[in-house]
This record gives structure tokens, C-alpha cells and sequence, in this order.
């Protein structure tokens, strides 16, 4: 899954959430109690809308500031308005307009990367496919570090990062072990083929976690 996939299936989630949340309102809406449904959900609802359309396409887009301008009628007619938004939003991501390039770039030129190291430990060679993963790695710790704001020296190697992350509480322990450990065997330089694969997949998964589906966050 790429990164408009991961993009346009936040969407849908919030779209799905938002038909559940209008089905309840209609049937509110048509037996006259119109402030009747749960203020709480709608607005937690309202929110990750909001955030998910900031992080996509920047607060001074048309898609932003139609949800952000959106005058509230009634929690039924609201929601039908927030929906078509978000619709017409998922749309734009899906045809490549207004979606931030760079956050794209950098997801596609990772996964990009680990595939390389992937053809070389399928060439057997074992020690550049070793200095790609630990590159690419490295850099994916700097750049959520930067995305955080978080400060970190530029020597830092990734064991240093892991360590800064899982003291900003961005990373979980069990994360930051399983750096450590790759680090370890990084400067060892004594992974075999199996380990290596391993350690691509690891890396993937990390990616898409952290600057994948969570790169809406970070930025």
C-alpha cells in the first residue's frame, strides 16, 4: 500500500464513520429532535475531519476551509454537508490534486530503497544491501525527529535516535529494542541472508507506521 492508498483509506474510514453518524441524526432529525444525538461523537467526528484535511492538503485549501466554513443547521444537514466535503476530498487525493508531494516523495523513495536492498541480498550481496537498510533507517529516525520537532544532534547514530524518540514518548520500548538491535547488527556487519530480509521487512513496516500512516500526523 503506497502512500495515497494509506491517504484515501483514512478517508473512507472517516467517511464510513460519518454514514453511521448521519443515520443516527436522520433518525433523530425526522421525529423532530434535532440536538438529540451524542454532541460528543459529532464533535470527536468533526475534529479527525479537520485534522486529517489539514495534514492532506494544508489549511489555507479549498478543501479545508469549506469544512472549516461550514455554517451548522442542525446535526443531520451538518453531517450530509461534512460528508460530501470529505468525498469530494478523497477524490482530489486519489487523482493526485493538492496532496503534499514531499510527504509522497519521501514514503515512495524509502520503499524505493528497501526494494534495492531487496535485489541485493537476492544477489548475495549482502554487505551493500547492509548499508542501505542502515542508511535508509537512519534517515527515517531523522526525519521524525524533525517532523516532531524534536531536537537531536546530526551525529547521532540510530541507536542515539531510538533512544531520543522513545524519550519523547514516539516510540514504544519494544520499538526501540528492536532498533537497538539492528544497530548492533548493522555495525557487527555478520547478517546472513535471512536476517537481512528480516530486517528489510521490519524496516518496511516501521516506515509505513511511522511515516506512513502517521505522517499526516508528524506533519
Amino acid at each position: 500500500m503506497d502512500a495515497t492508498d494509506r491517504v484515501v483509506k483514512l478517508f473512507d474510514e472517516l467517511i464510513a464513520e460519518g454514514e453511521s453518524i448521519k443515520q443516527s441524526c436522520r433518525k433523530l432529525y425526522f421525529t423532530g429532535q434535532k440536538k438529540a444525538v451524542s454532541p460528543e461523537i459529532f464533535s470527536e467526528w468533526k475534529t479527525k475531519c479537520l485534522s486529517l484535511l489539514k495534514s492532506t492538503f494544508g489549511s489555507s485549501s479549498p478543501q479545508f476551509d469549506s469544512f472549516v466554513t461550514t455554517k451548522f443547521f442542525d446535526y443531520y444537514n451538518t453531517t450530509q454537508v461534512f460528508l460530501g466535503i470529505l468525498k469530494a476530498a478523497s477524490s482530489d487525493v486519489q487523482k493526485g490534486y493538492f496532496f503534499h508531494k514531499d510527504l509522497m516523495l519521501s514514503v515512495n523513495i524509502y520503499d524505493s530503497l528497501l526494494g534495492s536492498a531487496r535485489r541485493q541480498i537476492d544477489g548475495g550481496r549482502l554487505r551493500k544491501a547492509e548499508a542501505v537498510l542502515e542508511a535508509v533507517l537512519h534517515d527515517v529516525l531523522s526525519k521524525i525527529c524533525n517532523n516532531k520537532k524534536i531536537p537531536y544532534e546530526q551525529e547521532e547514530g540510530i541507536a542515539d535516535l531510538a533512544r531520543t524518540l522513545l524519550k519523547a514518548e514516539v516510540i514504544p520500548e519494544s520499538v526501540r529494542n528492536e532498533l537497538l538491535s539492528l544497530d548492533r547488527r548493522f555495525l557487527e556487519a555478520e547478517g546472513g541472508t535471512e536476517e537481512l530480509t528480516e530486517a528489510t521487512e521490519w524496516i518496511l513496516s516501521f516506515l509505513n507506521e511511522y511515516l506512513g500512516s502517521r505522517i499526516l500526523i508528524l506533519n
